[in-house]
């Protein structure tokens, strides 16, 4: 169990405490921000930032930055008491060492991750200078930008992103991913039967459509492709209100990966289970299930609302016909829409449950996030454009579909992704490679 938590803040419902508590509730305004704990005692200095960080960041994206870094700093936390040292106690060799750990150890991430880590790393420290005159354990240098002149923390600088790039999973790993969540769901804690299958189906629709966090979030049953659609790959549409790019990106989704989020959200099936009645407050009522393809719902009241402008909140106030939330993925605790908190965990826990029961032939994990699944859609699709999945009509003159280079195959898929960057594009060459020489396409499409 990790021994370091962050807690997230919110309102709560007066009437909830008033019927467990038989008390009114006392006019105390909820905290905010995120709250993190170290074996069940707040961290002071921790959260004491992060309420700083919170604060000074307005609008919109004052929660989801503070929930991003605290997510940074969680991990160099839990970093830090392995080797028996606090935030305060940390010295410079910790940092170089924590920074190996993040760009070339077993526990690297993104290029972007780490850059982030950078960020909360630096930030933090000059905010404890600042407000408790403790020397900091970091070089901090001013260096000219693109944007003017600014400080940096020399350590950690200039890691090339392809050394902290994205983990794709190959197709054993990916197979092992599910299954643990499968065998953790029975065997794990209460509600663990129904968080399986669950944890199962976010993980196969990351890796069948490569949506990023937020998209996976809000996805509604209704925008899956029809469970009869023909052919291993289908053509899938991410809306564009909770895209990062805010347009609609059309893919081609993985069939067979698919087939696991069907049978989670089956009548009947652990999804059903899992809901207990929750409805949300304000309630946006679907009058009948839209037909397959369709561009959005109507409600009760006659209006429409297309799938490319529903806002996340909005989607969350769905309910279908039947009186459930539309969302695809819900929590077992009380059957309302899962939190983004609790979707960011799923994949880098179950890694490290597999890694914790893992034998000589389970194929080794890495610390997967689910931006990791992004990556593992992009190779896979990549290689199988690569190998000859057919891309279009055309054949060559033994009647076969084209086969095309790997870095147009790369470009093909990235363009699914909603991006066609060179430097982005160039960091999967070599694994797209690696995976069409590895695997046969009945291993990349999942048949196998």
């Amino acid at each position: 169990m990790d021994r370091v938590t962050v807690v997230h803040g919110g309102t709560w419902d007066e009437r909830v405490v008033e019927a467990e508590l038989g008390v009114l509730p006392l006019k105390v305004a909820p905290v905010d921000w995120p709250v993190m704990m170290v074996d069940g005692i707040v961290e002071w200095d921790a959260t004491g930032w992060l309420r700083y960080v919170a604060e000074r960041t307005a609008g919109a994206f004052r929660t989801k930055t503070a929930r991003s870094y605290s997510e940074s700093l969680r991990v160099f936390v839990s970093f830090l008491l392995g080797r028996n040292v606090s935030l305060r106690g940390a010295t410079r060799s910790h940092i170089v060492e924590y920074v190996n750990y993040r760009t070339v150890a077993d526990g690297r991430v993104s290029g972007a991750a780490w850059e982030r880590d950078r960020t909360v790393i630096k930030q933090f420290y000059e905010w404890l200078r600042e407000t408790h005159h403790v020397p900091m354990p970091i070089t901090v240098e001013h260096v000219n930008s693109p944007w003017g002149r600014c400080t940096s923390m020399r350590e950690g600088r200039g890691i090339p992103k392809s050394s902290a790039a994205g983990t794709p999973l190959e197709p054993p790993q990916l197979r092992a991913l599910m299954a643990t969540a499968w065998m953790h769901g029975v065997s794990g804690a209460s509600n663990g039967t129904l968080t399986g299958p669950r944890d199962a189906a976010f993980i196969a629709l990351g890796a069948a459509c490569g949506a990023r966090l937020d998209t996976l979030v809000h996805l509604t049953v209704y925008e899956l492709p029809a469970e009869g659609s023909k052919g291993d790959l289908v053509e899938m549409r991410l809306p564009a209100a909770i895209s990062k790019s805010r347009r609609e990106v059309r893919l081609p989704a993985f069939k067979n990966h698919l087939k696991h989020v069907h049978a989670y959200i089956r009548r009947g099936g652990s999804r059903d289970d899992a809901m207990k009645g929750w409805l949300p407050k304000n309630p946006i009522r679907i009058s009948e299930p839209p037909r397959p393809g369709a561009t959005g719902i109507r409600d009760e009241t006659g209006a429409w609302h297309p799938f490319n402008t529903m806002t996340a909140s909005d989607r969350r106030r769905l309910v279908t016909p039947e009186g459930y939330p539309a969302l695809i993925f819900v929590s077992a605790r009380n059957g309302a829409p899962i939190s983004y908190a609790t979707a960011a965990t799923i994949t880098a826990d179950l890694a490290g449950h597999h890694r914790q029961r893992a034998n000589d032939e389970d194929p080794p994990l890495p610390n997967v996030h689910t931006h990791d699944l992004r990556h593992t859609y992009a190779t896979h699709l990549a290689a199988l454009f690569y190998l000859g999945t057919p891309v279009g009509p055309g054949r060559d003159i033994q009647g076969r579909p084209h086969r095309i280079d790997v870095r147009s195959a790369v470009t093909m898929a990235s363009t699914a992704l909603g991006h066609v960057s060179e430097s982005t594009t160039a960091l999967y060459v070599q694994q797209v490679g690696m995976l069409a020489l590895r695997y046969t396409v009945d291993d990349l499409l999942g048949r196998r």
